[in-house]
């Protein structure tokens, strides 16, 4: 099996030298993921709102899909 298919398959691959890891190998939509994530993570305002949504649902304040779309208009 050729390397990008492992590295589609497995997710991450990792690369070892005298059987210490010294790099990972990973498909590339794993890796854009990863850095939009700590894009994300590294955002305190958006971490902050995503923590406040967090809560909101967890307290049960939630609106259904279709009252949205209704309350907007659409």
């Amino acid at each position: 099996m050729k390397l990008p298919d492992q590295a589609a398959k497995d997710q991450i691959l990792a690369v070892t030298r005298r059987n210490k890891e010294v790099m990972a190998v990973m498909s590339w939509e794993l890796y854009e993921g990863l850095l939009e994530t700590l894009e994300v993570l590294s955002d305190s305002e958006l971490m902050k709102h995503l923590r406040a949504s967090i809560e909101d649902v967890k307290a049960g304040r939630t609106h259904a899909l279709s009252d949205a779309y209704e309350r907007l208009g659409l």
